[in-house]
C-alpha cells in the first residue's frame, strides 16, 4: 500500500523550475496555507492543475519551503530509501578513485539527498545536516553509515547558517562514545592534524586537494605568500614543492596554531614559515601600500556572499584582495585566486580579477582554471552545486 503523504499544491505555473530539475519551492510558490505543516513533514507536491510534481518535505519556516527527495510518485520515503540513495553515492566516488579514502561521500541535492552532507577521512565521517527534514532522518543516517562502515566514527558538525534560517540548533559533537575528534590525515604525501570540532567545515577542504597540485611546477625556490591561510594547507604544499619561503596569513589564533602543528607534523623548519595572525584585507593593502614583493600569493578566502542580493559588495571585496595581491607579485610570478561563492559565477568571477589587474597596472595571463573534484560533482541543470572557482594566473 502506498504511503498516504500529505498534499502540498503549487500557484499556478510554478511548476516549471522543478519540473526542469531544480530541487526548492520557495514560499511565495506554494498556494494556501503552511501552518498546519510540521517543520520537515514528508508531503507530496503537485500543481495547481493537479500534476504530480514531486514528493520531499516541507519547512514553513524557511524561505526555501519544500526539498525534492523523489520524483517517483508512490515512493515511500525512510530508512531503506536514503540507504539506497547513501550507497549509489558512495558507490559513484570509490568506482572513480577506489584508492582514495578521503572523499565527499554525500553532496547534498547533487546526490538526491538535500540537506545531507558526509564527508569521509577513512574511518572518520563527519555529517552535516542542515534542514528540518533531513534532521528528522538524523538517526537513520547515522545508523546506515555505522552499518556500511562498522568501524566508523561519527562526529556531526550541524553548524550552518541553513540550520538558523530553518529554525534548528546547532550540533558540534563526537556522536561515537569514547573517541577522539582528533586525527590525523594524509594529502597528497603531506599531514595534517584536524581537530574536527575546532575546525572549519567539515575539517578540511577535501574540494582543493587536486588544486593544490597547481604548485607543483612553480613554487620552486619561491617566495610564497598564502593568504586566509586557514591550517595551511596551501602553504604547506607550497614549501613541499620547493618554495624557499611560506608566510601564512590568517586571523584566526586557532587556525594559526593549527598551521605551526602542520608544520612540524611535516618535519619542515618553522625558520622557513612566518606566521602573521591578522586580518587578511587589511594586511594585503598595507603590505601593498609598502612595496612588499611575492614571487607567489595565494588567495582563498570564506565566501563573501552568501545571498544574491550582496553580490555587488562581495565583487568589490574580491576585487580589493586581487589588485592588493597583483601589485606586490613581483614580473613573472603567478597568482593563485579562488572563491567558493556560488552566486559569483566563473565569467564574474574572472572579470573581477581583470578589473583588478587593470586598476593595479599588470599585465595577467590565465594559466589553469580548476573547479570542484568528483566528489563534488555539479549536478545538471542545478547551477548551486557549482561553487568552487580556483585560477592560476601569470603576472608580468
Amino acid at each position: 500500500m502506498p504511503v498516504e503523504y500529505r498534499k502540498l499544491v503549487l500557484k499556478a505555473r510554478e511548476e516549471k523550475r522543478i519540473l526542469d530539475g531544480e530541487f526548492w519551492a520557495y514560499d511565495n510558490e506554494i498556494a494556501g496555507g503552511l501552518k498546519s505543516f510540521a517543520p520537515g513533514e514528508l508531503c507530496r507536491l503537485f500543481s495547481s492543475s493537479g500534476m504530480y510534481i514531486a514528493t520531499g518535505y516541507v519547512n514553513p519556516a524557511s524561505t526555501i519551503t519544500f526539498r525534492v527527495l523523489s520524483l517517483i510518485p508512490d515512493e515511500i520515503i525512510d530508512r531503506a530509501f536514503l540507504l539506497k540513495r547513501i550507497r549509489e553515492a558512495d558507490s559513484q566516488r570509490q568506482a572513480l578513485r577506489p584508492e582514495n579514502s578521503y572523499y565527499r561521500m554525500v553532496y547534498g541535492e547533487a546526490d538526491f539527498l538535500p540537506g545531507l552532507v558526509v564527508d569521509r577521512f577513512a574511518d572518520y565521517f563527519i555529517v552535516q545536516i542542515t534542514t528540518a527534514g533531513m534532521e528528522n532522518f538524523k538517526d537513520d543516517v547515522l545508523a546506515i553509515i555505522s552499518d556500511m562502515y562498522p568501524q566508523a566514527v561519527l562526529i556531526e558538525k550541524s553548524l550552518t547558517l541553513a540550520r538558523e534560517k530553518e529554525k534548528l540548533p546547532s550540533f558540534n559533537r563526537v556522536v561515537s562514545a569514547d573517541r577522539s575528534a582528533e586525527k590525523i590525515i594524509s594529502v597528497n604525501d603531506l599531514k595534517f592534524k584536524i581537530d574536527f570540532l575546532k575546525s572549519q567545515k567539515t575539517g578540511f577542504f577535501l574540494d582543493q586537494r587536486d588544486n593544490y597540485l597547481l604548485l607543483k611546477k612553480i613554487a620552486a625556490g619561491r617566495e610564497v605568500l598564502d593568504a586566509f591561510s586557514y591550517a595551511g594547507a596551501w602553504g604547506l604544499h607550497a614549501r613541499y614543492f620547493g618554495a624557499t619561503h611560506v608566510e601564512f596569513l590568517e586571523i584566526s589564533g586557532e587556525y594559526m596554531k593549527q598551521a605551526r602543528e602542520n608544520v612540524a607534523l611535516n618535519s619542515f623548519a618553522e625558520a622557513d614559515f612566518t606566521f602573521t595572525q591578522d586580518d587578511a584585507i587589511k594586511i594585503l593593502k598595507e603590505m601593498s601600500k609598502a612595496g612588499v614583493g611575492k614571487d607567489i600569493i595565494v588567495l582563498d578566502p570564506p565566501a563573501f556572499v552568501k545571498a544574491k542580493n550582496k553580490l555587488p559588495e562581495a565583487r568589490r571585496g574580491y576585487k580589493e584582495i586581487n589588485l592588493r595581491a597583483l601589485k606586490m607579485i613581483r614580473p613573472g610570478g603567478f597568482l593563485i585566486s579562488c572563491s567558493c561563492s556560488h552566486f559569483l559565477e566563473k565569467d564574474d568571477f574572472l572579470q573581477v580579477i581583470i578589473s583588478a589587474a587593470k586598476d593595479a597596472g599588470r599585465r595577467i595571463k590565465l594559466i589553469d582554471f580548476k573547479s570542484q573534484p568528483y566528489d563534488h560533482a555539479v549536478l545538471l541543470p542545478l547551477f548551486q552545486s557549482e561553487y568552487l572557482k580556483c585560477a592560476l594566473f601569470y603576472v608580468y
